[in-house]
């Protein structure tokens, strides 16, 4: 009988290119497993590489799982064996005919024949570069071996080589392993499932027999990089069960683009002392720290030093691609006489850096293509040159962009629309192929953060965009928090759907998501499938609401309600549900804050002046960018009535900045009581100020004080008092003749700023009418006679910090 006569058994089918069958079938009385017992033997390599032994071995471990039968995993095919499985390549598969070339990216190949079913990719053992450290105490010798190597000029890029390597399952995360894939995708074929790490998140059949299959099929993964980084579960430190997990994702760690890599130039100890030019100008001076330093982007010795950095990197250790990506927190241009002149603030946050920063970079892409043509140069598109420049019309050939992005935020079609009209714009910068890359930022789940509790589910977000990035895009990295120290992790109980999803959709970009959750919900809930699958559908469309409303809450927490009892007791299934539930505790609180309410609060609108008048900020409001706005009251903190001395304001939104106009009549301005006369002193609550309080769609709250010299104070208020937190704000303060006023301009760099990089800028988008801040603004006015205390929203007692009366700000 012809292979394709035969009659078909399902198999799910991966993305492939090659001879491909849609399904397999089961050769006549030709079994892996029968009744129980063995009828294979497995085969691999004499001298096999590390993943190609765990393939063999996992292959082994799950038959025996599934059916009982303990198969034998041998380096020659036995005679008796009715099934040879060969696992990775070995003579045997050579001739067969079947070989692992053109499988980049642990892509692999799953052919059977009359009695032998191979499972091969390609396969080869990483081996470390000297130098490098082999743990946290042995840095400090590599580092003296790079230094003697390189004249002691640049930081150590082999300090943490050794997180690559688990100890208990003695392989490196970059090992290649197309044969362990094969091998997962097969049990993946027989209905396992991993859908987090240990039993807890394991599915396995209830089968006695394993047909062999009638199968011929080539895959390649869609995305080329697949990495996530689990905080507390680094692969070096991961528990065997975590590790594994992690190999089960089918992730690939080779090829990282890296993140601020201009910290090997400029972050030695020699090169701070030697060349203080290399580093940015703050009030007359080169900011050379002890541990730090931003750089200068003019120095033309700082970009002499990131070529040859660049060149000894590729001689050294190999690799394609190194970065040339600014220090962390880059949100300000140097001050020195070469950089003046070079921002664009007009551009709003995310452009004011744009050409200073991407023409640096191209400008070391462009001196390294001349001697190392076919590596490539990379930088993220972050922070403050996240848009692409305007003054380059191409970039160089060998630099690759990586766009920074929170696909959580796509419910808003908005977010979803600027994500995508910045990627066609970096691509209009690019040439060639695949040029773009993503890093992601899975942190929702983080403790004690802004969405502690929050169910933040989404798989749809997740394949729609995986979809509109296959083509374009060559690979992504992805942060995922992870607390470590319980298991299961309390804090990962929800986001372990969104990376599996994310995993699956890396391989193959087009399958059809609805099915893939139903499976879950299935599989892994059991009896409390319906339900689970009605909280988590409910916490997708409606998670967003759950920081602010009650209603959204209540709902939530009544379908896993029904979902707990629906799943029985002492069961697995009790228990996958309970630890969603038990990770939902923070939402119960915050549950109870907001049920104190907001009701009657008042509203404020954000008027937008994109592409409206420009606007110098001096603090007289007499431009024509105020004009046209509702203006905004203060009343009496405690009473509500109107005070003494009067205070309005106007609030507007340009290029990501939400801009403040405040008008305070004083009648004597002669006498104003000045408590602060630098920044950040805290005696400013001595004298005369205002305030601004601000919590947005994702931190609650922030706090910026100002007083009629321009003296700021700023203060994160998320868990009490940080005074180490800057807002980055730009303000002018002015004095009339029976008034003070002044003019703020906060940058606001993105909803998961908090979780990236929580000591700078205000966390959080545009606020909408779907999506609105919760605001306040109040004056304190202090004499001897005494003081005068109002706010736009009074809570009705003498205090500024009461976000339950804080007012709604938003834009229409």
């Amino acid at each position: 009988m012809n292979l394709r006569d035969r009659p078909p058994m399902c198999m799910s089918v991966l993305a492939g290119i090659g001879a491909l069958l849609s399904c397999s079938a089961a050769l006549a009385e030709s079994f892996i497993a029968k009744d129980g017992k063995p009828n294979a033997e497995i085969v691999i390599a004499e001298k096999p590489p590390r993943m190609q032994k765990l393939a063999a071995e996992e292959l082994r471990a799950y038959i025996r799982k599934i059916t009982g039968a303990e198969l034998p995993i041998l380096t020659m095919p036995g005679a008796d064996a009715a099934v040879h499985v060969y696992v990775g390549k070995s003579p045997y598969t050579e001739r067969l005919g079947i070989g692992a070339e053109g499988l980049p990216n642990d892509g692999y190949r799953m052919v059977s024949g009359e009695d032998w079913l191979a499972l091969i990719g390609e396969d080869e053992d990483y081996v470390p570069v000297e130098p490098y450290a082999r743990n946290h105490g042995d840095r400090k010798r590599a580092a003296a071996e790079w230094d003697k190597l390189t004249g002691a000029r640049w930081a150590f890029p082999g300090s943490s080589t050794f997180k690559a390597y688990n100890k208990e399952l003695d392989v490196w995360c970059l090992d290649k392993r197309g044969s362990l894939n094969a091998v997962y995708d097969f049990l993946r074929s027989l209905g396992v499932r991993w859908y987090a790490a240990g039993e807890l998140g394991e599915i396995l059949p209830e089968l006695k027999s394993i047909p062999l299959p009638e199968v011929e099929k080539t895959v390649r993964p869609h995305f080329g990089h697949r990495q996530m980084m689990f905080y507390a579960d680094r692969f070096f430190m991961a528990s065997r069960a975590q590790a594994l997990w992690q190999l089960r994702l089918g992730l690939n760690w080779r090829g990282a683009a890296g993140g601020h890599g201009i910290d090997y130039v400029i972050h030695h100890e020699n090169t701070r002392k030697a060349h203080p030019e290399f580093y940015m100008m703050v009030n007359g001076k080169r900011d050379i720290v002890s541990r730090g330093g931003k750089p200068c982007l003019s120095s033309e010795g700082l970009v002499k030093a990131n070529v040859e950095f660049a060149k000894a990197y590729f001689d050294i250790y190999g690799g394609g691609i190194v970065s040339a990506m600014p220090t962390d927190g880059y949100v300000n241009l140097c001050q020195c006489d070469l950089c003046r002149g070079k921002a664009t603030p007009e551009r709003g946050y995310r452009g004011q850096l744009s050409d200073y920063v991407w023409g640096y970079v191209n400008t070391v892409a462009k001196e390294l293509y001349k001697t190392h043509p076919n590596k490539k140069v990379s930088c993220m598109a972050y922070g403050a040159y996240m848009l692409p420049p305007e003054k380059i019309d191409k970039l160089h050939p060998n630099v690759v962009v990586g766009i920074c992005q929170h696909r959580a935020n796509f419910h808003d079609p908005e977010a979803r629309r600027e994500v995508l009209e910045l990627r066609r714009k970096w691509l209009d910068k690019l040439s060639g192929e695949k040029k773009l890359f993503t890093h992601e930022y899975y942190l929702h789940g983080r403790a004690n953060g802004a969405y502690a509790g929050i169910p933040v589910y989404y798989p749809h977000q997740i394949a729609e965009d995986l979809r509109s990035l296959k083509d374009i895009c060559w690979g992504e990295s992805i942060e995922v928090f992870t607390q470590g120290r319980d298991r299961p992790d309390p804090h990962f109980a929800t986001y372990q759907l969104n990376c599996y999803v994310t995993a699956r959709f890396w391989w193959d970009a087009e399958q059809d998501v609805d099915a893939m959750v139903n499976e879950y919900y299935a599989k892994y809930f059991g009896p409390a499938r319906e339900e689970m699958k009605a909280f988590i559908e409910y916490s997708e469309a409606n998670w967003p609401k759950m920081t602010k409303e009650v209603e959204p809450i209540d709902e939530a927490l009544r379908l896993i309600a029904a979902a707990r009892e629906a799943a029985g007791k002492d069961n697995v299934y009790a228990r996958r549900v309970a630890w969603v539930d038990g990770f939902l505790k923070p939402l119960k609180q915050l549950r109870e804050k907001l049920a104190l309410g907001r009701k009657n609060v008042p509203r404020a609108r954000v008027y937008s002046r994109q592409g409206r008048s420009e606007i110098k900020l001096d603090g007289k409001l007499d431009e024509p960018f105020w004009e046209g706005m509702a203006t905004y009251r203060l009343r009496e903190i405690e009473t509500g009535r109107k005070p003494l001395f009067p205070t309005w304001f106007r609030a507007a939104w340009k290029s990501d900045n939400l801009y403040f106009a405040i008008h305070c009549h004083e009648p004597d301005v002669k006498n104003l009581n000045i408590g602060a006369t630098r920044d950040g002193d805290t005696n400013i609550w001595n004298g005369d100020c205002v305030e601004i309080l601000l919590e947005t769609q994702s931190h609650a709250y922030y706090q910026i004080a100002v007083n009629p010299a321009g003296i700021l104070v700023d203060l994160d208020r998320a868990k009490g008092i940080d005074t180490t937190w800057s807002s980055q704000a730009e303000v002018a303060a002015f004095v009339g003749e029976d008034f003070w006023s002044i003019e703020i301009r906060i940058p606001v760099a993105g909803e998961m700023q908090a979780e990236v990089e929580p000591k700078k800028l205000v966390s959080g988008r545009r606020p909408n009418v779907t999506h609105p801040w919760y605001f306040n603004i109040g004056r304190q006015r202090k004499r001897e006679t005494g003081m005068e205390h109002s706010m736009f929203s009074p809570p009705g007692k003498r205090s500024f910090h009461v976000p339950m009366k804080f007012g709604k700000l938003y834009m229409e």
